[in-house]
Formats: structure tokens, sequence, C-alpha cells
């Protein structure tokens, strides 16, 4: 099929027309993959993938200091080929690749530059908001509709692109800063040009092209040094696992080792407990692996070299590119076990502060704490520095929507936690009551404000990096289809009757849970070496009631939920491990329990915080 050149939006470093000698003839490259690298890669080895009618013929030599190339491979269907260089470390500055002979020969500019200063890294006492772009807000109609794209925007179908975009983004940063939040993940930017389902970005047709109904590179520079001017972390969301069936590497098979081919469609039977599985039949967890997560994303096989090092060396690049203070790994545990491994390996080289965690959507503790630092393995052994803590999220769902007892109510939530003896680091998982793909927090507990503001005051006082989803701050519901739980954010696009992203609209419910969310932002922000390495005790749960505290010098923060319809006393006797002058305590939220000479009186379904400064006194 014909080859596409990268769009006017920049990603080419170099010209692509004939200042540069890249001219649409035969024989010519139209297209360099990565279009640019960055000193300080980690490798002095860099692949490039040229794309060109006939390129496969084509003499070629690179021209520059220390510039040599390794080896060539051919072994691609279509008009590929790829070139392995010996790049220095050290190099800044420009080398040539020289294509072609005699006066058709192409002598192409190839730069090297610096990568992206980290905005700030990812800390334990951070606080993340979750968006999806096309559902965000639409700064820009002009890109809704854009040449060469499949889908069309209507935001009558739920399942339609919208038309949300990176400069919508862009202008409400301010109000994601505002709610406290210090990291922002969005979902894929990168082009998904299939002609349905296009908005959620999780079906690359185009590694190294942001989508154009997003916006370019320019406007995302501009989202990055918004972000870093805000203090704003950026967090890339990565796939590996799989890409959209309209990827010109898959209507090519570029190379038929590129993917998990068979003669039939087979699915894949989504159990990642299957690959920790002691007794697993090695049939399913190949099917686990092997099998695609949908007719339209064909299945990579990261057990080729040539597709591991280009997934790595695209990653490398768009870190580089942005300063991300993070990299989420959408499927994590359906990729092969080698290539994740040399993944993690090559982004800590190259950025090692750069925080990394991964989807693993699991339903026993074991299956989700393999792939991060655990007490299993070797406690040297590469592995993610966090992973989406779904085991939390469960016990917040059934522990504020069943009745109190042994194990069940609020008792769900000290048992998950109670396990965490099982992770190194517990305090890097990424913790959220409901995300892209769970119905929202809202509908789970059908709109009680006084529900939301327990689930919330978990989240954000229990270890780990609480994850909101954009909306929470209002309230916003959805269940069942996908479509339905990633709605339009009120007022991110023009002519819509409300702007909640204007406090004076929001209704009194909304203003009530906006402020919640900030108060809980500041307890983790004002004490951030507490969630980063205090010293935790929690209290098993009496009665709908429960209690835990963090010390950290000579301060504890102590926080009490009750969950049952009449008020609850706990007496200080009931807290022997921590000496405190319970007469000192400082409220922390405006919902705070009334401390009495000899106990605290906790109001009916409610989350208290409470601070202790010197003298502290804790039993050995």
């Amino acid at each position: 099929m014909k080859k596409r050149a990268l769009s006017a939006a920049g990603l080419l470093l170099f010209s692509l027309l004939s200042a540069a000698g890249i001219q649409a003839q035969r024989g010519v490259i139209t297209r360099i993959d990565p279009p640019s690298w960055f000193s300080g890669s980690g490798s002095d080895t860099l692949d490039l993938l040229l794309y060109g009618k006939g390129v496969e013929r084509l003499p070629l030599a690179v021209e520059g200091p220390n510039i040599r190339l390794l080896a060539s491979d051919t072994a691609f269907s279509g008009d590929y080929r790829l070139l392995r260089l010996f790049v220095p470390q050290s190099f800044s500055g420009t080398f040539h690749l020289l294509a072609g002979s005699g006066k058709k020969t192409q002598r192409i500019a190839y730069q090297v530059h610096a990568p992206q200063p980290m905005i700030g890294k990812i800390q334990a006492s951070d606080r993340m908001y979750l968006l999806m772009p096309d559902r965000f807000a639409n700064g820009n109609p002009q890109n809704d509709r854009m040449p060469g794209m499949a889908e069309l925007p209507d935001r009558n179908k739920v399942n339609g692109r919208h038309g949300g975009d990176l400069e919508g983004v862009a202008a409400h940063l301010g109000h994601i800063r505002n709610l406290g939040f210090n990291a922002l993940w969005m979902t894929p930017f990168i082009e998904n040009n299939q002609p349905r389902e296009s908005y959620h970005g999780y079906a690359c047709t185009d590694f190294y092209r942001i989508d154009p109904r997003f916006g370019d590179m320019n406007v995302l520079q501009r989202l990055r040094d918004s972000c870093r001017s805000l203090g704003i972390g950026l967090v890339l969301d990565c796939v590996y696992n799989h890409i959209g069936d309209q990827h010109p590497f898959y209507r090519d098979r570029i190379r038929q080792s590129w993917f998990h081919l068979s003669d039939s469609f087979r699915r894949s039977n989504y159990r990642i407990a299957a690959l920790s599985d002691p007794y697993a039949a090695p049939s399913e967890q190949a099917a686990m692996r092997e099998g695609w997560f949908d007719h339209h994303m064909p299945d990579l096989d990261q057990n080729d070299p040539l597709l591991a090092r280009y997934l790595i060396q695209q990653t490398l690049w768009w870190v580089a590119q942005t300063g991300a203070s993070g990299v989420r790994i959408d499927t994590y545990p359906y990729s092969e076990q080698a290539f994740l491994l040399q993944l993690l390996q090559r982004l800590k080289a190259a950025f090692p502060g750069l925080f990394i965690f991964g989807e693993t959507w699991e339903h026993i503790p074991a299956a989700q704490a393999v792939w991060t630092h655990n007490r299993m393995s070797d406690p040297n052994a590469v592995a993610l520095d966090g992973v989406t803590d779904f085991q939390l999220a469960f016990a917040l769902h059934r522990g504020l929507r069943e009745p109190f007892g042994w194990n069940t109510g609020i008792s769900s939530i000290y048992y998950c936690l109670a396990g965490d003896g099982i992770y190194r680091h517990p305090e890097q998982l990424v913790t959220f009551v409901d995300n892209h793909d769970l119905d929202r927090a809202a509908a789970l507990y059908k709109n009680d404000l006084a529900t939301l503001r327990i689930a919330y005051g978990l989240l954000y006082t229990q270890r780990g990096i609480p994850c909101v989803f954009y909306g929470s701050e209002l309230g916003m519901d959805g269940a069942g289809p996908h479509g339905i739980i990633r709605r339009d954010y009120p007022g991110g696009w023009p002519g819509d009757s409300l702007d909640l992203f204007q406090f004076a609209q929001l209704s009194p419910a909304q203003r009530d849970l906006h402020d919640w969310l900030r108060a809980l932002a500041a307890i983790r922000s004002q004490h951030p070496a507490h969630f980063q390495s205090g010293r935790r005790i929690q209290y098993i749960p009496q009665d709908s009631a429960y209690a835990y505290f963090i010390s950290k010098g000579d301060t504890v923060l102590g926080f009490f939920i009750h969950t049952g319809n009449s008020p609850r006393r706990l007496y200080h006797s009931q807290f022997p491990d921590l000496r405190l002058n319970w007469r000192s305590a400082q409220p922390l939220t405006t919902q705070a329990a009334k401390q009495e000479e000899q106990s605290i009186l906790l109001p009916a379904r409610s989350f208290s915080a409470f601070r202790w400064l010197s003298p502290v006194e804790t039993h050995d």
C-alpha cells in the first residue's frame, strides 16, 4: 500500500520536501522512525525504520562523527527497511543518512538533541487526575474533522468521537491544579485512525503521530510547558499488547513474526491469574497472552526482537519529547515477559526517575502483586514501580455498599490493607475508586454524598497514589457501556448548557464534593513525608467504625470512618499504641468528629481527619 509521510505537525524534525532531498519518486525515502533521537538514551545503538518505494534496494550510508552503520535488514513485506546504527550516547547534533547513488543520492539530515527535562518526579504523596482527551474539552473545533481521518465527530453517539482535544486539556489545567492534583494521566493521544470507537486511543495506527483531531506536536509542547509551570507531571499511557487493524504494519503484514496470527480469530481469555498460577495449564497461559483483545486489535508478538526494539524506542522518544514524569502501561501482563523486563531496563537507564506503573486488572492480590516489587520474588528483580490497585478498588466497592460484618462492610477494606505485606512498596500502588473502565463511583454509591465523601476520604489517606477520574469532582455518574462511563465534561464544548468548570454553576452537592477533594489533597500535600514513608497503624473495625494513624517525626495523623446510621463513640483507650494528647487534636476536615474527655464521638456516616503535634510518645 502507499506509505504515508508524517504530517506537517512537525514530527519529522528534518524537512520532508526537496530541500532535504526526500521526494515522492521511486527509490526515495519518505519517512523514518523514529523521526529524531536524543542524547543519553541508555544505549549506543539506534534502529531506524525507513519507509519508501523500493527502499529495500537503495544503497545506504551514514555520515557523521563516530556514527556507523552496523546492520541492515530488508526482511519486511512492503516498502520498509531497518538500519541499525552506532550512535554514541554522548552525541548531540546532526548526522546525515545517504540513500542512493550518484546525482540521485538523498542526503537526509537526522537530528539528535537533548531530552526535555522531567517535569517532576512522581512521589507517593502525589495526586493523579485521569482524563480522556476526547471527552474532556474541545479547545479547537477546527480540528474535529481532519483530512484522511476515518471517523467523523458525533456527540450523539456514546461510543463515537466527540471532539475533545489537547487544547481543551491545556485550557483547563488551572482547574485540575486548583483541585489539588499534581500529576496528569491522559489516555493515549497518538493516532487512532479506526472507523469506529477511535476516541479512546487504545488502537494505535501510527506510533509517532499525534492524532490530528487531538492536535499536533506544537500543541503538545505548549501543554507540556504549561504543566511544567503549574507543577503538574505528565503520565504517558502506552500500549504494547496490540494495535488497531488499520495500522499499516498490520495491513501490510510488515513482518509476520510481529503478530500472533492464526487461521481463525482467537480471543484472549483475559485471565491474568493464569500467568502466576502454579497449577495453570500451558494452553490457557498461551491463550491469555496470544489471544487478541478484540477483533479490531491485532495482538503483537514482542518475542520478535525488531518489534521489541521498535516499541521500546518509540516510548523512549515520547518521554524525551514530553519530559514525562511517568508511564502507565496498558494491559501490562498481556505482553511477553522478556520484552517487558527489557522495556523497564531501557526506560530506567535513560530516565532513572521515571515512575512506571502497569494496568493489572485481576481479582486476587497475588496476581496483581507479582508484577511489581513484592516479597515473593528477588528484591533485586526488575519490576514495575507500581501497579493499578484493583484490589483496593473492589474493597471500596464492597466495603461501602454492604452491611458491616466480620469480613464485610468496612472490614473488607481492613482485610485488603492487612494483606499489604505481599508488597515491598505498597505506597507506590496507584489507587482509585473508579476509572475509565469501571462504573463511576457516584453510580456505585447511588449518588449518595456521604458515601462519596467516605470513599474519597479513604482513597486519599490510605497508602498509594490516589488517581481520580475526570468529572468525579462533580459527582458525575455513569454505569454500564464504556461510552456512558466516559461522558463529556459539561462545559467543555462551545454551546454546552452548563459550564461546570465554573464554580458558580455548580450545585450545592457538587460544590461540597469539589471542596472535599481539595481538602483531602491538602492533607497529602501538607504532609508529604507521612504518605511517602510514615509508619501506619490500623485498628480492626468495630461496629462499623474504623480508625488508622500515620506517624512521622513528631506529628501523627489520625483518620476515623463510621459507616453506621447513628453516631458512634470510640474511647481513647481503644488506641493504646499511640500516646496522644487527645485534647490537642487539630481537625483537618470540616466534617470532624467531636473530641471528648475520654472518647471521640463519630457522626453517622462520616470521615474525620485530625493532626497531633509534639509532644507525641509512641510505644516501641
